[in-house]
């Protein structure tokens, strides 16, 4: 298995179908996942938490891999989530990037780089043009 298909599994076993049993057969005991909050790194057990809870929140959920490179021991994706909000089924598209390093044939680092602010906007978190009216100088209170 490539590293990107290793990857794509990931993505496709624990994020799409949910699969929690199948954390431990992608993601290493010692492996950390940063980017996801600010000082806040993943750890395997981290994701029994982060992935209901994503998923709670959307439905339908697909990736598409936009772009990808393997070098070595890592992988590089660009890659675009769809789902439904699960409130009112309406449809979401987040882009983001990961950067993942291998070692024996498990995630041991990740790097992860999601458009947070476009998803909060979507899900109706944070008004429409958010990063254009703060850029203005509006704040949210």
């Amino acid at each position: 298995m490539t590293g990107m298909e290793l990857l794509e599994a990931w993505y496709d076993k624990v994020w799409v179908k949910g699969d929690l049993s199948a954390v431990a057969d992608f993601f290493d005991t010692e492996a950390l996942a940063s980017g996801l909050m600010s000082d806040f790194a993943a750890q395997l057990e981290d994701f029994q938490t982060l992935v209901p809870a994503v998923r709670h929140a959307l439905r339908d959920i697909s990736i598409t891999f936009e772009d990808s490179m393997e070098i070595g021991d890592k992988v590089w994706a660009r890659m675009t989530l769809h789902a439904r909000k699960a409130e009112d089924m309406m449809p979401i598209h987040i882009s983001g990037q990961v950067m993942v390093r291998l070692k024996h044939g498990k995630i041991i680092e990740a790097h992860n780089s999601y458009d947070f602010v476009s998803y909060f906007e979507q899900m109706g978190n944070l008004p429409k043009d958010s990063v254009a009216l703060m850029l203005a100088g509006e704040t949210f209170s």
